[in-house]
């Protein structure tokens, strides 16, 4: 599996300023070295959208000899450093950001006297896309616009653009330009909107930046906020001319097709304006408009159809001028729906959660099997979770346990967890995320040591199914309830409410999967396409291992995933139907329903009640399976150990997680007298437990008619059983 290094690089104790990153250095690369990185996300040439000459720049500019002095370095020189290494690095291409900053120059334009950190009492001119757009400040770099676009840049109305950053700007209902709020530091002077890719402007623009990190060497690209330009849904966008061009036209096809509903029946859709419509209307909101589900699944196919046309762009581009192939990736955020119909496109995925949270092994077996085979890379958000009381803590020598806990857990559940460095934290904190050296490279170091006991094949032997065409829609449109996050004395016991408060929209996967790695059993999640946005993959044949396959309201099937399910009942699987399924197909469910090893499970209104009900189901069905089973003596305890398991290429293993921390101890206790019961394939040949350390932890092991009992006398932070068959 990938180990990655979340490579912000920002400074300490100072703001972590989009979009240019710090200058790197090889005092870095011994760092990345040290942390046995393999993959660099968010990592060089981010400053792409303050201009293309500032990027070029960053990739091959001089740089000062104070800064040669300590090892500092260009991008490219870095990324050779990198690459030497086998390490991989990613530009970063801030694909929703268009930037303008403060600036002073010097008198004769060729150099910047200050930039975006302006003295006080000093006036300033800005730098940004406009000045590159319109020729301005020409002389401050190695290039300027002429080298890039010799003829001027052209939007689709045929309209010279000197002004790009309100050309490209992503707009609110009202026609105001959206601002990327959440990278504008705040009590700073600067501008940030964000932009739309809709507009082809932009697209162009964004295939120079990569254009320009691929000639710079880099292993891949990553693309920011990859949904764009949905990010600006949130803020009543986006309603920019070419969004609303491409909506009419989206509208004009599906007339043709015979598929628009009656709402449209008494409108021209030859001169339909979707702005108009609403300010006419009054709505508050686009939400409140009939054409608003209509209007996002415009926006998700055009989010494919652009972000596919960015992917195939930077691989032809690495392949006709370097003779490479290079990865492609986007920040995914918490992999809701709006980025499955375009998961097939990447190399890997590279995700934020969208609260950073302990113990949440229900949101990475999600992740795990939402990427199918790719690795998956986790970033840690600032926003909404523990990572700022995190970071005061260790920075006060305190916490280390947690933190070695926070880097585990992503990898005992199938996905991996970046190592922060210099790490983003947000645009009021003033400081970046650099965790103990020491920590990081002991888990960092068990890691890369032990590589054949991290898999993406967890010899799961339940499924559960997650139906794109079930959930989309009500992802989008979910409350998430009065109180999403309740605090505790630890932050180790921080949680959502999400999933569990009644005033939240019931989202039956969530609440299902919650429950199962609550009762810690050991599951796959697997992907159910629609056969339009995301084509159907689903094969019998990829469900040998199941026992059981659970389908949480799963109220849309395919023809094909019917088939495929019944084709598993007829070989001997079982089947749990919880709540409304395959509701497109009347009659299917019921006909499953006389089979005798489906099972069917009701989903009352009241979240309390369906779970209980559920949970009772659904416990008889894994007591027969009985894959893992964990028991504490204490049973106090038994909530406090997390279990997952691992099959790669002969070595099967079984990971457990200790939460038992202890605050004013600052530590995580031992839990005494653990026993596990664990079904595996054929005879055991060799047992062994391990410890963080690589130090083998005493224990008693037996093996007998397909079934193995390990007794730990004490299970330490982290422990891993060892099984050769």
């Amino acid at each position: 599996m990938e180990r990655g290094i979340y490579f912000d690089g920002w400074y300490r104790d100072n703001h972590c300023y989009h979009p240019s990153l710090p200058f790197r250095s090889m005092r870095m690369v011994e760092d990345l070295e040290k942390y046995k990185g393999t993959i660099l996300v968010w990592s060089v040439m981010g400053g792409g959208s303050i201009s293309l000459p500032y990027l070029e720049n960053e990739a091959f500019g001089e740089v000062d000899p104070r800064l040669r002095f300590y090892g500092y370095m260009n991008d490219a020189e870095f990324i050779a450093e990198c690459n030497k290494r086998g390490i991989k690095t990613m530009g970063i291409v801030f694909e929703v950001q268009g930037w303008e900053f403060p600036v002073t120059v010097s008198e004769d334009g060729r150099s910047m006297k200050q930039f975006n950190v302006i003295r006080e009492g000093e006036a300033a001119d800005t730098y940004g896309l406009n000045e590159f757009a319109s020729g301005k400040f020409d002389g401050l770099f190695r290039t300027s616009l002429k080298d890039y676009y010799p003829q001027g840049i052209f939007n689709s109305d045929g309209e010279r653009v000197t002004d790009l950053q309100e050309e490209v700007a992503a707009r609110t209902f009202r026609g105001e330009p959206v601002h990327a709020q959440w990278v504008e530091v705040v009590g700073h002077s600067k501008t940030c909107y964000q932009t739309c890719r809709n507009n082809p402007v932009w697209r162009e623009y964004l295939k120079k930046i990569m254009e320009l990190q691929i000639d710079a060497g880099v292993a891949g690209i990553q693309l920011d906020e990859a949904e764009l330009p949905i990010t600006s849904m949130g803020a009543g966008g986006c309603f920019c001319k070419d969004c609303r061009k491409q909506f009419r036209a989206y509208l004009q096809k599906r007339k043709a097709a015979g598929s628009l509903s009656p709402v449209y029946e008494h409108i021209d859709l030859e001169s339909f304006d979707y702005q108009e419509y609403i300010l006419e209307k009054g709505y508050a909101s686009p939400e409140e408009s009939p054409m608003f589900r209509d209007y996002y699944e415009f926006q998700m196919r055009a989010v494919k159809k652009h972000f596919t046309e960015l992917a195939d762009h930077a691989r032809e581009y690495a392949r006709r001028t370097q003779n490479k192939e290079i990865l492609v990736s986007g920040n995914f955020f918490n992999c809701m729906p709006v980025y499955y119909p375009f998961e097939d496109k990447v190399d890997v995925i590279i995700t934020e959660m969208e609260k950073t949270l302990f113990r949440q092994p229900h949101w990475y077996r999600y992740i795990s099997g939402y990427s199918n085979t790719k690795p998956v890379i986790v970033a840690e958000n600032p926003y909404g979770g523990i990572v700022p009381q995190l970071l005061e803590m260790l920075e006060a020598g305190q916490g280390y346990d947690l933190y070695r806990l926070f880097l585990l857990e992503a990898s005992v559940y199938g996905c991996n967890m970046s190592v922060p460095y210099g790490g983003w934290m947000g645009n009021t904190i003033k400081n970046a995320f650099y965790p103990p050296a020491s920590v990081t490279a002991q888990v960092q170091g068990f890691l890369a040591e032990h590589e054949e006991y991290y898999s993406k094949d967890s010899s799961a032997m339940i499924m559960v199914a997650y139906s794109f065409p079930s959930y989309y829609w009500r992802e989008v449109t979910k409350s998430g309830g009065a109180n999403a996050l309740v605090e505790d004395e630890s932050i180790l016991f921080y949680k959502s409410l999400d999933m569990e408060s009644e005033g939240a929209s019931r989202l039956p996967f969530w609440e299902v999967i919650h429950l199962m790695s609550d009762r810690q059993v050991i599951y796959d999640v697997r992907m159910f396409g629609d056969e339009d946005l995301r084509p159907d993959r689903v094969d019998v044949s990829q469900w040998q291992q199941y026992e059981l396959i659970v389908l949480p309201e799963c109220d849309f099937l395919t023809a094909n995933q019917r088939e495929e399910l019944e084709k598993y009942i007829d070989r001997g699987g079982r089947l749990l139907m919880f709540g409304k399924t395959a509701e497109n197909c009347p009659g299917w469910a019921r006909q499953m329903a006389e089979k005798k090893n489906v099972i069917i499970c009701d989903n009352p209104a009241s979240r309390g009640e369906a779970m209980e009900l559920f949970g009772q189901v659904f416990e008889e069905l894994n007591d027969r399976i009985a894959q893992v089973k964990v028991r504490v003596e204490d049973v106090s305890l038994q909530n406090f150990v997390g279990v997952h398991c691992h099959r790669n290429h002969g070595v099967n293993t079984i990971h457990l997680l200790n939460y038992r921390y202890d605050r004013k101890e600052d530590r995580v206790q031992p839990i005494e007298h653990v026993r596990l019961e664990a079904r595996i394939p054929s005879e055991a040949t060799s047992v062994r437990c391990m410890d963080l350390d690589g130090k083998e932890i005493p224990c008693q092991a037996r093996a007998a008619q397909g079934r193995l009992t390990v007794k730990l006398e004490k299970l330490p932070l982290y422990a891993v059983v060892e099984i050769r068959c």
